[in-house]
């Protein structure tokens, strides 16, 4: 009676989606009701872990975080999906030979290793087969390859499980991202859409053309990096600099500069030029990856782009890129398909959650099939 009351409470469809970043944890979990999605909750658990604090110490720190969370909130959750990016994992596209199901499944390793630059012993590896094509007359598959260190996904399930969830999905940042886009993304577009997911170690970039991944990519230019050129032009400590980008921003429009020199705001134009310069490194960065898809001839170009992450509600990010990339930039929305969003969700908040969301998007199907 009890296993059947809990079943009726906590669907196993119901996944949290968990995106543990370097400065905090972000927590996202749905619910269907009436074949309608509903918020079950959401949450942002700052980290404030030091560097020097050894690893496995870390994940039981992050564990005992998410659990005290999960608890204090009243959610008795049994599955978590979660997702790695950066250094860890690897994403390719690549053109294999045609072979069956079975065939590749058997042989995957040996077709992948050239394309992975780590040890295949090392790494745990899935493949999703995108469609049949030709080249130079032999029948072959357009797949995608993902690599991922084994210590890395095994970071995630030990924080996960430690927690007392069950880690049902690890997924790759940008993957999330893809999910999170097909359910906001408008019927009917065909255009290609970027993706920049920008957080404080890792900016995670995709390129979508009609509803598929097409370009994966991992910046190191992030919410760290502007961190780093704000303390050096103010010449203050990391804590001050990330202050002072959270309340200044960038001076994008003549009116803004004209009436910061005129008030003689001097920490408001030194964080707006370093801004700015990291800013640029990061267009010019995300520019080669947009290079790259152009010269795969394909049929769209970037008509817009959605950022998202804590980085992304830096001041005037939006207008700065717009006029860089001489296409719409906007701020994502990740909960924007929802009748309506909790009174108690703070604005600046909602871009940080895009990964948790789309994890969270993911069902116990996706793993059934």
């Amino acid at each position: 009676m009890l296993s059947n009351l809990a079943k009726s409470l906590f669907p196993p469809k119901d996944i949290i989606g968990i995106d543990i970043g370097n400065c905090a944890v972000k927590v996202v979990c749905f619910t269907e009701e009436k074949k309608v999605l509903k918020l079950k909750d959401w949450g942002l658990i700052p980290l404030a872990i030091k560097a020097d604090v050894p690893p496995e110490d870390k994940k039981a720190i992050i564990s005992g975080e998410i659990k005290t969370y999960l608890k204090k909130k009243g959610i008795q959750a049994r599955y978590a999906a979660t997702s790695i990016s950066g250094n860890s994992v690897i994403v390719r596209y690549v053109k294999l030979p045609k072979l069956s199901k079975k065939e590749l499944a058997l042989t995957i390793n040996v077709e992948a290793e050239p394309f992975i630059p780590f040890d295949i012993k090392d790494v745990n590896l899935t493949y999703y087969i995108l469609n049949d094509i030709s080249e130079d007359g032999e029948p072959k598959i357009d797949t995608v390859l993902v690599a991922a260190k084994r210590d890395a996904v095994q970071d995630k399930i030990d924080i996960l499980t430690g927690a007392g969830l069950e880690p049902l999905i690890i997924d790759v940042d940008s993957f999330a991202l893809e999910t999170l886009y097909e359910k906001l993304a408008p019927k009917g577009e065909n255009n290609s859409v970027l993706l920049l997911n920008i957080g404080q170690k890792v900016t995670n970039l995709s390129i979508i053309s009609q509803g598929t991944t097409r370009v994966v990519r991992d910046i190191f230019i992030a919410g760290s990096t502007f961190d780093k050129a704000i303390a050096k032009t103010l010449k203050c400590d990391a804590a001050a600099a990330d202050a002072a980008k959270k309340s200044r921003g960038v001076l994008v429009s003549d009116e803004d500069k004209e009436a910061a020199i005129e008030k003689f705001d001097k920490e408001a134009i030194a964080v707006s030029k370093a801004a700015s310069g990291v800013l640029k490194d990061l267009y010019t960065e995300v520019s080669r990856s947009i290079d790259f898809y152009l010269s795969q001839g394909v049929d769209h170009s970037i008509s817009r782009i959605i950022i998202s992450g804590g980085m992304s509600n830096l001041a005037n990010m939006t207008r700065f890129l717009s006029a860089e990339f001489k296409v719409p930039v906007e701020l994502a929305n990740p909960l924007a398909f929802l009748p309506e969003l909790p009174k108690n969700m703070p604005k600046d908040v909602l871009p940080a959650l895009a990964v948790a969301s789309g994890l969270a998007l993911r069902k116990l199907k996706d793993w059934e099939e």
